[in-house]
């Protein structure tokens, strides 16, 4: 006789995903601009494998004309043969993060909200700071930008300065942000224009713009001269407006990151640091997964804040957690540029 075992092993308890909660978390976090900053500046990209590969093509290709003579097609000769395009398949594999909580079954049973889902944003909170770190580190490295990189103002290919010494007379921000413009114009074949340009700083890159020497020459004796003291209309966030020099779109990403143990002497910092990051994001916040695309940073998300739960009566209590499976990748760095530090 055959007999069967009820909960024997480790299946005795079996997690339930919470979609409800799932599609608030996404709803608030991962597909909200006004949550976290990285919605703003990154396209997700829902993925259907853990592993997969982009497509990265050689811009060049499509501007290169060095002999106009080369594409003739005299009548009765040979067509032209030309050369194909040249591209790679570039491989990307996500990670898998679980951010755990645990509820008390007393607690849950006579709480008068959904303490699950309460839990569950909170450390959906937690997820989106990792994810920013994780695009923060991306951004930052100098091997993921193909050339599109300089260590500083100084390094870039006119030579400007710091952007916190720029004055009237040398105006490095404006030089800097329009040098920029014109190399990613170009390397991207003229497909991305300014005006998709989005620059991505943190508070710190922003308070040094605001006060730079060259941004209260631009404000003094203006009819703004008034809100720019205030931090009001147009100066409202970070004593910055909203763009500059024909941007898309100036972010000032405020995500923040607690290094110290729990206990321990507080420390704290901006994740984005002094570096000044330009990308374009055509297609919107959300991108299609396989699609050849100029979002210079794309997350890959195999799972986008996966809410699970499950009982534990032998403990009594409610297990739960946040699962991210994701990874950020500079895509198109043709369609950018990183300076790595704009303070010194």
């Amino acid at each position: 006789m055959a007999y069967t075992v009820v909960g024997g092993g480790l299946s005795t308890y079996i997690p339930s995903t919470n979609d409800l909660a799932t599609g608030a978390l996404q709803v608030e976090f991962t597909r909200s601009v006004n949550s976290f900053a990285l919605s703003r500046y990154a396209q997700i990209v829902p993925v259907t494998k853990m592993t997969g590969y982009y497509l990265r093509q050689d811009t060049t290709d499509n501007t290169r004309v060095s002999d106009v003579n080369e594409f003739v097609w005299p009548l009765g000769n040979d067509r032209p043969t030309g050369k194909q395009n040249s591209f790679e398949f570039v491989q990307y594999a996500t990670q898998r993060f679980a951010f755990p909580f645990y509820i008390p079954q007393e607690s849950a049973n006579q709480a008068s909200w959904d303490v699950v889902a309460q839990h569950a944003r909170s450390k959906a909170q937690l997820a989106m700071t990792r994810r920013t770190i994780a695009a923060a580190s991306a951004l930052a490295t100098s091997g993921n930008w193909a050339g599109n990189y300089a260590a500083n103002p100084a390094a870039l290919p006119t030579s400007t300065g710091n952007w916190n010494n720029s004055s009237e007379a040398n105006g490095y921000i404006q030089a800097s942000i329009q040098q920029v413009m014109q190399i990613v114009s170009k390397t991207s074949g003229g497909a991305v224009s300014p005006s998709q340009i989005i620059m991505v700083i943190s508070p710190e890159v922003a308070v040094a713009i605001s006060q730079a020497p060259e941004t209260k020459a631009y404000v003094k004796n203006n009819p703004g001269t008034l809100q720019f003291y205030q931090g009001s209309d147009t100066f409202a966030r970070w004593g910055i407006p909203p763009t500059l020099f024909g941007l898309g779109d100036v972010v000032v990403d405020d995500s923040v990151r607690t290094t110290s143990k729990k206990g321990g002497t507080l420390a704290q910092s901006f994740i984005l640091g002094q570096g000044a990051y330009f990308v374009s994001r055509p297609g919107g916040l959300v991108g299609v997964e396989g699609a050849n695309s100029f979002a210079t940073l794309q997350i890959f998300a195999y799972e986008d804040m996966t809410v699970e739960q499950f009982n534990d009566p032998l403990n009594r209590r409610i297990e739960g957690r946040v699962i991210d499976n994701s990874v950020p990748a500079v895509v198109a760095p043709v369609a950018g540029y990183a300076i790595g530090d704009v303070i010194g």
